[in-house]
Order: structure tokens, then sequence, then C-alpha cells
């Protein structure tokens, strides 16, 4: 339902982007959770249960096609936020819990990723992924941020967002018998389009172009280092535990 998110990503500036996932995405979920006591739930279980399954591999299908990485991370974005809708067809207090920690860690993580594509937009002036190679010669502080950012939105440890998609796992799995292996499908195709935007910026041979260095300022690394700073707490709670 949400193929117009990709044409406004692009169409938009790093920060309008950055306030499209970060804020504006999340009123769905917002509506949702204060809509759900008047929702029957059942209903929507036996009707479109099997719409939200077959739609969250389809377009996890979609970002593995991609060429334009802000294109590539909106689709995913989409992909991704349809761990809301399962998460409320569900309908314990698991899920409504998980559901909230869930739409707050994308939202950085689509943070992390969108900042990074204005940043390699002014180094590159492109953002087509066959244009975008060499980054860990021409920026090995930037690279490493961009493995972190890679990292925390692939939900692996020891990033708080691990622990979202586990208990989204454990309180969505009521739904049906044959969910986990949608769910093992999704991870698996979640790290294939991952690993290709990772692999071909970072350690894929430079083109011979002129690149704008120039251009890349510390203010541009502020608001990446400031988002970082706000996982911290929870990566260090995740850690004590």
């Amino acid at each position: 339902m949400h193929f117009w998110l990709p044409i406004a990503h692009v169409e938009a500036p790093t920060f309008g982007s950055v306030i499209l996932a970060r804020v504006l995405l999340k009123l769905g979920g917002v509506g949702l959770l204060r809509y759900g006591p008047f929702i029957n739930i059942l209903a929507i279980k036996s009707s479109i249960l099997s719409y939200f399954l077959v739609f969250i591999i389809f377009s996890s299908f979609v970002c593995c096609y991609q060429s334009d990485i802000k294109r590539l991370i909106a689709y995913s974005s989409v992909a991704h936020m349809m761990v809301v809708p399962f998460l409320v067809i569900a309908n314990n207090l698991l899920a409504v819990q998980r559901v909230i920690l869930v739409m707050f860690l994308h939202g950085l993580s689509s943070t992390l990723l969108f900042i990074s594509v204005g940043i390699l937009y002014s180094i590159f002036s492109s953002r087509q992924l066959v244009l975008i190679r060499g980054l860990l010669v021409i920026s090995p502080l930037f690279s490493m941020l961009l493995i972190f950012t890679f990292l925390f939105s692939l939900s692996a440890p020891p990033f708080p967002s691990y622990v979202a998609e586990v208990f989204f796992l454990f309180a969505s799995y009521i739904l049906t018998p044959d969910f986990i292996y949608v769910v093992l499908l999704f991870a698996f195709l979640g790290l294939v389009y991952n690993l290709n935007w990772l692999s071909r910026i970072l350690f894929s041979s430079r083109l011979d172009i002129v690149f704008r260095l120039s251009l890349l300022k510390l203010s541009q690394f502020l608001p990446l280092v400031l988002t970082f700073l706000i996982l911290v707490p929870f990566l260090l709670s995740f850690l004590m535990l």
C-alpha cells in the first residue's frame, strides 16, 4: 500500500527523507495502536493475513533489484514496517510492547541510512550503485560508520534492533504455524540486498571519476554521529542483560 513512498523519498532532500521516515510514517503505527480496541482483529486476520505474508516477501524481492540506493532504502523501509501489522494482528501484550520498540528503532535505522545516502551523494554526485564504489579507500571513517549502520539495519547483535526482531518472532508466531518459514525467507532476502549495497559501495573497484571530496564536511557527519549516540543507552542495557 506504500508504493508511493520510494517516489517521495527520491524526490525529497535528505532532511525531508529523514522526517518522512522517522516521524510521519510512524503515525500509521500510532493510529493502529490508538484504534486497536475498535478494530475487529479476527476479521482482519482471516481476510488479509495471507496478503501480508505474501507482500512482506514480495517487497523484499523488489529491494534486491534496485539500482538507486535511496529507492532501495525506501523499499526496504516498506518491507521492514510490515512488522507492525503482524504485531497488531497478534493482539497480545508482548506484541503491543514490541510494536512501539520496532517503530522507534526503525526510525533510528532509517535516519542513519538516509543521512548516509545524503553524504554519499555529496561525494559521488550520484545515487546509482554502479557509480558509488571504492568508498573504503576514499573515507575509511565513513566506511566504518556505514558498516555499523548496515549491522543496525540488519538487526544484528549487539544492536538493540536485534532484541526487537527476536521478540517480533515470538509475538507473531501465534498467528500461523507457517509464519516461521516466511520470517526466515524475509531475513535471508534482507541479508541479500543489504550485503549487495554494502559490498558495492565499500569493496568494489573504484571508477575513474572525479570525486567532490571538498564537499565532505564535519557538519555532514554530525547528524550521523548524534544518531549513533542515541543508541548508546540501548546498547549498554542490552549488554547488561
